[in-house]
C-alpha cells in the first residue's frame, strides 16, 4: 500500500498544478501511473512481489474510479490492461491478468456501472473464481462467482425487457492450455452483476456461457463480425441433384472448430488444436444465440485483395 499512496500524492501534485489546464489532463495522468505500474507487474519476476504489485494497482485504479466524472474518461491509450465501455454506454469493464511462477494466471477487473437507486456510479471488484465453480460452464451468479477473462469484446443483446451483454474474452489459464470464453453479462433490478444466462440454443451442451480450451500453441479467433454464410434451400438442382444454398448476410459470432491433433486424444484440450476451415458460430435469434455447426463464413466487409495483372513471361530460345 506504501506504492500506492506514493503514486497517489505524486499524481495529486500534478493535478493541482494542472488541472485547470485541460479538463481531461489530471486523467491522463492518473492513466499514465496506472499504465507504469502495469508494466511494472508484468515484468516482475519474483510471484510473491508480482502479486503485491497488482494489488497496489487495483486499489489506484479503484481510487481513480470513485473520483468524480471518472466515467466520461476514455482510457484511450491503455495496451496492456482491459478497458470496454458498453456500447449504450451504461457500464465499463476493466479486465487483466497476473501470470503466476507455475505459468497459470489469474484474472482480475472492476465493473463500473450507474446506480439508478443511489444516483452514482459503483464498483464491483472482480476476482478470478474460476477454480472455485463447481461446474463453470453452467453456473450463473453474481460478482463472487465470476470466471476470469479479459475481455476484448462486448455485445448487446436484447431480450424482452432485459439486455444481455455478450463478452469475448481470453484467459491464459495453464502451462498447457489457453481459453476462450463467450461470457454473458446483466445487471438486476438492483444493478448487481450477473454471470452466465441459458440463452445458447441448439448447442452440443447446455451451457450458460461457452468455454473453448485448446493447446498453448495454437491460436483460436473468435470474433464477432458480419458473415456470408450459405443456408439450404430446402430444393434439389435438377441437374446436379445437389441441394441448393442461398447467401445469408448477418452479424454472428464466428469461430473455428476444435479438432484434436491425434484421432485418440479428444478428451485432452492441450491437443485440441482449430482448423481454419471449418468454421462455427452463434446467430441472435429473439434474444438467443443460436449454434450453427458449420459456416462457410466470408465476411463481406474484410477489404479483398485487388487482383493486378501481369504480363506471363516466357522464356525463349535463341
Amino acid at each position: 500500500m506504501k506504492r500506492t499512496l506514493c503514486y497517489i500524492i505524486l499524481t495529486v501534485a500534478c493535478l493541482l498544478g494542472y488541472a485547470q489546464k485541460d479538463k481531461d489532463y489530471g486523467f491522463r495522468v492518473w492513466e499514465d501511473s496506472l499504465i507504469q505500474l502495469r508494466d511494472q507487474v508484468m515484468n516482475e519476476p519474483d510471484e510473491t512481489t508480482r502479486l503485491a504489485m497488482n494489488e497496489d494497482f487495483m486499489s489506484l485504479l479503484e481510487e481513480v474510479l470513485q473520483m468524480p466524472n471518472s466515467f466520461k474518461f476514455a482510457w484511450d491509450s491503455v495496451k496492456n490492461f482491459s478497458v470496454l465501455t458498453a456500447p449504450d454506454n451504461t457500464f465499463k469493464i476493466f479486465t487483466w491478468h497476473v501470470m503466476k511462477k507455475d505459468f497459470s494466471v489469474d484474472n482480475f477487473g472492476f465493473i463500473q456501472v450507474y446506480n439508478e437507486n443511489r444516483k452514482k456510479f459503483v464498483l464491483f471488484p472482480l476476482y478470478d473464481k474460476r477454480s472455485t465453480l463447481d461446474y463453470p460452464k453452467t453456473s450463473i451468479g453474481n460478482q463472487n462467482h465470476w470466471y476470469g477473462a479479459v475481455y476484448y469484446s462486448i455485445i448487446p443483446l436484447k431480450s424482452k425487457d432485459l439486455t444481455y451483454y455478450t463478452l469475448l474474452g481470453w484467459n491464459g489459464n495453464d502451462l498447457f492450455t489457453n481459453q476462450k470464453v463467450i461470457e454473458v453479462l446483466h445487471f438486476n433490478k438492483e444493478t448487481i452483476p450477473i454471470f452466465g444466462a441459458r440463452i445458447f440454443k441448439n448447442y452440443t451442451e447446455r451451457v450458460s456461457r461457452v468455454i473453448f480450451e485448446y493447446s498453448k500453441n495454437a491460436s483460436l479467433h473468435l470474433n464477432y463480425e458480419h458473415q456470408q454464410y450459405a443456408v439450404s434451400t430446402g430444393k434439389m438442382n435438377p441437374k446436379t441433384r445437389q441441394p441448393e444454398y442461398k447467401s445469408v448476410d448477418s452479424p454472428m459470432i464466428i469461430f473455428e472448430e476444435l479438432i484434436p491433433m491425434e484421432d485418440n486424444l479428444q478428451s485432452i484440450p492441450a491437443y485440441m488444436v482449430p482448423e481454419s476451415s471449418l468454421n462455427q458460430g452463434f446467430i441472435e435469434d429473439n434474444g438467443k444465440w443460436v449454434f450453427m455447426k458449420s459456416v462457410r463464413g466470408a465476411n463481406p466487409d474484410r477489404v479483398k485483395p485487388t487482383y493486378q495483372y501481369k504480363n506471363r513471361q516466357f522464356f525463349k530460345t535463341n
